[in-house]
């Protein structure tokens, strides 16, 4: 595949955005020392971090700062991702990005509060317009916290291109408040013989290669590694920082055959639409089996991800019968590298081309399948590589309908219609019917459109998938109901079953009142600011709580309450 060098793009439109970062001279976003749970680049599932998690020292309401002048573009409020965030636009042509908050300063809150109000809900997304909500560098915005998805307290922060929207790395303007002079650590090697064009130790399933350390603590092979033919190169790697014992994201790699380089990647800024290509950056299969990061050193022709500066797509043809010497190079944002030396030996031998399944879906076209009750569409620039599929049927794992076996379990890069028959389509309420992809040990409610038989939904996903029918409601239960009056707090676990909450809506003797979401611990809560003032006696009122999954099953809770 042809790709224009990006080391010749690249570097002059970093260089312009961290020339105008460094003029803004942006501060600190909070008044404690700096330790980072997360460094830009990490890989997550489905996605690159895009920021930089400071520690907020395993608590909640740190104040937060601007790190310069400019104002609130945008507040967004959701009981996912980010949580609550804001964004402050800065002359410089940057936006700054606080995310996981506990709360916004007064004004700010204020303003969110009424907005939810006015919308009855607690998810919000609010665009301002320049001079509504200016900002000073140092001013108190908000409080850090642990909305979202976040996995504990701490403080999300992210430098971004106004105007692109671009994720760049933040850590280059905190360098000299963070301390790291501790190297990337290299904990795995894996060796990838190309479909039907390479073969590793005699055969053509990817070939884990076992690592030691010499007494420096240097990682080194010491087992014989033949090859011939075609072959990828992954690295298993972390970084390391001072005074944590937390594991970051690697920034940059460069792997050299025989002193040339043939692959070479920089973590140091993309874009959001982009961030999904992670699944062609690593091996997925070990990702979903072993939860375990494999970087491939080598790029998939529908790879589209835009950190790598070699021309070249990384892949090792051995077809002499000599000794290959191969280098990884492992360097951090301040210049603490790590390498691991190690040979391959060319040793000729026949290359086996078995394919993995007889249903056959090219990278570069748009594919379909129809058949077998299935019927999928894979639009252009869905896959990575190449793909062999099995698809086959198996009974008895739903009353409705069979397994359908689409291949492995894979990643696609859009979502892709699929099409599921219904043979036993005896519920009555064709409303309840969803598509389910089946995972080890859990489900992935997709939902879906019924017609005739059918049901409609869209994938990201290969796999095993079947339908099923959610007919049970989602459970309320109150939480410390005996002190809601003491503590001005109403508060509930909502769970579902299956197809997941979809909305809830509360009132106080008919009116709306703002319930806040926390979806990780299934949390639903009023804040003490947002009940009616308590009186010296308090009053007896009437509490509705409605809450609704994906499939439309409603549950209710009414009670009378003293506040």
């Amino acid at each position: 595949m042809n790709r224009i060098p990006i080391k010749c793009i690249l570097p002059l439109g970093w260089l312009l955005l961290a020339t105008g970062l460094q003029a803004q001279n942006p501060g600190l976003p909070m008044d404690i020392p700096l330790f980072l749970s997360g460094n830009f680049g990490e890989l997550r599932s489905n996605h690159f971090h895009s920021g930089l998690d400071f520690k907020t020292q395993s608590v909640t309401g740190i104040p937060v700062k601007a790190v310069d002048d400019g104002y609130i573009a945008r507040i967004n409020v959701s009981p996912y991702g980010y949580g609550k965030a804001l964004y402050i636009n800065h002359p410089g042509g940057t936006t700054s990005v606080y995310a996981h908050l506990d709360r916004f300063a007064p004004d700010v809150e204020a303003l969110v509060c009424d907005s939810q109000y006015r919308r009855e809900a607690f998810a919000v997304n609010l665009y301002f317009p320049a001079g509504k909500l200016p900002v000073k560098k140092g001013e108190r915005i908000a409080w850090s916290g642990n909305s979202g998805s976040s996995g504990g307290p701490h403080l999300h922060f992210e430098i971004r291109e106004t105007k692109s929207e671009k994720a760049v790395d933040p850590l280059p303007f905190f360098k000299s408040k963070i301390t790291d002079t501790r190297p990337p650590e290299i904990r795995g090697l894996m060796l990838y013989p190309q479909r039907g064009k390479g073969i590793v130790n005699g055969k053509t399933a990817n070939q884990p290669v076992a690592l030691v350390k010499n007494k420096a603590g240097q990682p080194g092979v010491d087992q014989p590694v033949t090859a011939w033919g075609a072959i990828g190169v992954g690295i298993k790697a972390y970084d390391r920082m001072n005074g944590t014992t937390n594991i970051y994201g690697v920034n940059e790699i460069v792997l050299k055959v025989d002193g040339k380089t043939v692959f070479h990647s920089v973590m140091n800024r993309f874009s959001f639409d982009e961030t999904r290509y992670l699944n062609a950056l690593i091996d997925w299969h070990e990702w979903t089996e072993n939860h375990s990061f494999y970087m491939k050193s080598f790029i998939d022709p529908g790879n589209l991800l835009s950190i790598y500066r070699s021309s070249g797509n990384g892949i090792i043809l051995i077809n002499e019968e000599k000794t290959y010497q191969l280098e990884y190079l492992l360097t951090d944002v301040y210049g603490n590298e790590t390498s691991l030396k190690f040979n391959i030996r060319g040793e000729k031998a026949p290359v086996p081309d078995k394919r993995p399944g007889t249903v056959y879906f090219p990278f570069h076209r748009y594919n379909s399948f129809s058949g077998k009750g299935i019927t999928l569409e894979v639009p252009r620039k869905s896959l990575y590589a190449d793909l062999y599929l099995n698809i086959d049927t198996v009974a008895g794992h739903s009353p409705y309908a069979p397994q359908y076996i689409i291949g492995e379990r894979i990643p696609l890069h859009s979502h892709c219609p699929l099409t599921l028959e219904i043979p036993t389509d005896t519920h009555p309420d064709k409303s309840k019917y969803g598509i389910v992809q089946l995972l080890k040990e859990e489900k992935n409610w997709l939902g879906g459109k019924y017609k005739g038989g059918k049901i409609r939904a869209t994938t990201r996903e290969l796999g095993t998938f079947t339908v099923e029918a959610d007919t049970v409601p989602p459970v309320i239960t109150p939480v410390n109901r005996q002190k809601w009056t003491a503590n001005r707090r109403i508060a509930f676990k909502i769970d579902d079953d299956l197809s997941g909450i979809a909305s809830f809506r509360g009132t106080l003797d008919g009116q709306f009142i703002l319930f806040e979401y926390d979806a990780k611990n299934r949390s639903l809560y009023t804040g003490s600011g947002r009940m009616k003032k308590r009186t010296e006696t308090p009053s007896a009122t009437s509490l509705h709580l409605v809450v609704r999954d994906k499939a439309g099953n409603e549950s209710e809770f009414t009670a009378t309450v003293l506040l």
